[in-house]
């Protein structure tokens, strides 16, 4: 798993119910990277809309992302390569002959 971890729930107003939304952190360990974003079915897959923060000394670059419970399939963008999460608890092919790595958004997990 991405390290995903349910870090917060929000539920909606009374009355006005909102889809439920957990907090899920993306973690990528790249040393030397310049720049790093994370796509998939969550953002329509566009490659730069979501920057992780980091540095390229610590190589440590982290993004946390309210998403409602499902399925979703995603890929780190690295200085403009797209790369699997090599920490990912399930990865799977796509229609391009790579891989895109999978996090199951569960409520009732922490992990």
């Amino acid at each position: 798993m991405p390290k995903a971890k349910v870090l917060n729930q929000n539920g909606g107003e009374r009355g006005h119910p909102k889809p439920q939304r957990i907090e899920v952190e993306f973690v990528l360990d790249r040393c030397g990277a310049q720049q790093v974003s994370i796509c998939g079915d969550f953002n329509g897959w566009k490659p730069d809309g979501l920057r992780l923060i980091g540095d390229s000394e610590s190589g440590l670059w982290e993004k946390r992302l309210p998403l409602a419970p499902g399925r979703y399939e995603y890929k780190f963008v690295v200085d403009g390569e797209w790369v699997h999460d090599p920490d990912a608890a399930e990865n799977v092919c796509n229609a391009f002959g790579s891989l895109n790595s999978v996090v199951n958004v569960d409520p009732k997990s922490n992990s």
